[in-house]
């Protein structure tokens, strides 16, 4: 097998395959060739290869968000680096582990001409857990770096014996960060940012590897010192509001499912990206909440509602109106039992409860069997708001909503569902959960860019068949995704097409002006036909009731390419339907 001879190439391999690191998304360079080359020769990785930088950080969030472990992004040195700058961010405020590589030249190199040369140290510095610039070798391309009148790595009267000795201590340097910045990935579940200056030649190549660094012990994130105290806060509330945001499956086990359930005390408020379901969870928010904003006594209700004690679980939350509501009538404590880092959303202050939720519910005594009118509450106007529901969509127009609902009700069990960002999560989040199935969102950013890569990266990385649902602009601004050799067959994407952005239309302002239209709506009369033939995807169109159940019928059978169906809704009329919807909740 193969290795690159620079040594600090030969650091990276062997540290990654210390912390079985072994997916690598690598976008084509020179610069980076000692690594792309090493991962390529050594069996242990598994490679993908993704041209647009911006696409690749995007999909090696989904194998990451799916894999629940870290992946290596590897470019080339210069402007590259800096499209990974959305998906580093979403990264971080979701969450998830990814490991930015990049290849630089040396810092003598910097800012005197050279091409592909930009100051890359410390460029994503606020959006990372961690980082290192590592040292460049002193032994590899020694006369190059003597040639320089700007380089301070190397004394110019400096002995071979000597230049071997600092070479050794550059290597354990170098060995050490990457072991240090690793961990941080792993422990802190976000993105760390690796720069690797390297001098040419860049492709020569050794058949055993000079540097043998070891594993170092991870240390325990399950922090118990603080849980007797929380639980004692727990154990004394009156009323006790969980709210959930993006999580995996598992966040929650059956047991303690069953333990919130059965506490009259306690109301789950749960989102689809928090894929925590049970009978007695309310998961839909926005549809009991937002009708009480027009009640004459909206501020009674509200206060009935009120929790002495709000708890949250997971990552971001998706509604405008459960925030709302918890700061204009904010719980007395907040605390947030998780692994990842709490967020002061509700203005009260929030407590960090460093643990994984089932750890902590395991503790807990058995439910107050004293009966508590503060879950029944929620119960009867969750009753109430679920029968206006049924009979609103029942008569509702073709639209966004329409659509949305019966795409939901066609989804067969066992899908990984990805939405967009603006108006599809949004629509997700008034119908029921397709059963068995996991929904996911960039929620970090809550930005429309990557969300076609996410969901393929993610497509990649699982056995499961995967299922975007998605705006027309989030599909066309990302659609260098498709851009590849590897679309699963098992990949399905439907492109909700209300021709602009249509959640612009939801919000304030005058909708017939030719302003609101270029440049807010950005109205448009684009279709996905071409592309998706030209990425190899079969293509279907709906644009009424009577197409779009036809189309579903046979949209998530086996195939042996990629399916594209694209529904064709009134932009017109989209905003008008949401907001009889929500009138047509109040009794």
């Amino acid at each position: 097998m193969k290795v690159p001879t620079i040594p600090v190439a030969q650091a990276v391999l062997k540290v990654l395959v210390d912390y079985d690191i072994q997916d690598v998304v690598i976008s084509p360079g020179s610069r980076n060739a000692p690594l792309t080359l090493g991962f390529t020769n050594n069996p242990f990785f598994k490679t993908h290869s993704i041209v647009d930088e911006r696409s690749a950080g995007f999909f090696a969030l989904g194998m990451a968000q799916q894999l629940q472990k870290p992946v290596v992004l590897l470019c080339t040195s210069g402007s590259a680096l800096l499209n990974y700058y959305p998906a580093v961010a979403e990264a971080f405020y979701s969450n998830i582990p990814l490991i930015v590589m990049s290849a630089d030249r040396p810092s003598y190199r910097i800012d005197i001409g050279d091409g592909q040369t930009i100051r890359q140290e410390g460029v994503f510095e606020r959006m990372l857990v961690d980082q290192v610039n590592l040292k460049q070798d002193v032994t590899h391309a020694t006369h190059s770096i003597l040639q320089s009148n700007r380089q301070d790595l190397i004394p110019i009267d400096i002995n071979q014996n000597t230049l071997e000795k600092l070479q050794q201590t550059i290597i354990h340097s170098n060995t050490a960060a990457l072991q240090k910045v690793l961990a941080s990935a792993l422990i802190s579940k976000g993105p760390v940012h690796v720069n690797i200056p390297m001098e040419e030649p860049l492709y020569e190549f050794q058949n055993v590897s000079d540097v043998l660094p070891h594993q170092v012990k991870l240390p325990d994130v399950n922090h118990k010192s603080s849980l007797n105290t929380t639980k004692n806060v727990w154990n004394h509330a009156q009323s006790i509001l969980v709210l959930i945001g993006c999580s995996s499956k598992e966040t929650l086990s059956e047991k303690s499912k069953k333990l919130l359930s059965r506490d009259s005390r306690v109301v789950v408020l749960t989102e689809i990206t928090s894929n925590q379901v049970h009978q007695d969870f309310f998961a839909h928010i926005d549809q009991m909440i937002a009708p009480i904003e027009n009640l004459d006594n909206k501020t009674e209700v509200f206060r009935s509602l009120q929790p002495d004690l709000l708890v949250t679980i997971g990552g971001m939350v998706v509604s405008k109106k459960v925030k709302s509501f918890l700061r204009s009538y904010p719980p007395e404590k907040h605390l947030h039992i998780d692994i990842t880092k709490p967020y002061d959303t509700y203005y009260v202050g929030v407590e960090h409860v460093i643990c994984k939720p089932n750890m902590f519910f395991e503790i807990l005594k058995p439910a107050n069997q004293i009966k508590n009118a503060y879950n029944r509450r929620w119960n009867d106007l969750s009753n109430k708001r679920y029968n206006s529901h049924k009979l609103f969509f029942k008569k509702a127009p073709f639209s966004d909503f329409k659509a949305v609902g019966i795409i939901m009700n066609n989804i067969p069990e066992n899908y990984i569902i990805h939405w967009a960002n603006s108006t599809p999560i949004r629509y997700a989040m008034l119908f029921a959960v397709p059963k068995n199935t996991q929904s996911f969102c960039n929620r970090g950013t809550s930005g429309i860019e990557g969300s076609v890569s996410t969901a393929v990266g993610a497509a990649v990385a699982t056995n499961q068949p995967t299922l975007l649902i998605t705006g027309d602009l989030s599909f066309f601004y990302d659609s260098n995704a498709l851009w590849q050799t590897q679309l699963p067959s098992s990949l399905r994407i439907i492109i909700v097409n209300n021709r602009g952005g249509g959640i612009f239309r939801i919000l304030p302002g005058d909708k017939d002006s030719p302003t609101f239209r270029r440049y807010f709506e950005t109205r448009h009369n684009m279709s996905a036909k071409h592309l998706a033939h030209h990425y190899g995807c079969s293509y279907k169109k709906a644009n009424g009731l009577f197409s779009l159940s036809w189309k579903l019928h046979s949209f998530f059978s086996p195939s042996k390419r990629p399916k594209i169906l694209e529904i064709m809704t009134p932009p017109e009329i989209n905003d008008r339907v949401l907001k009889d919807y929500f009138d047509a909740l109040l009794p």
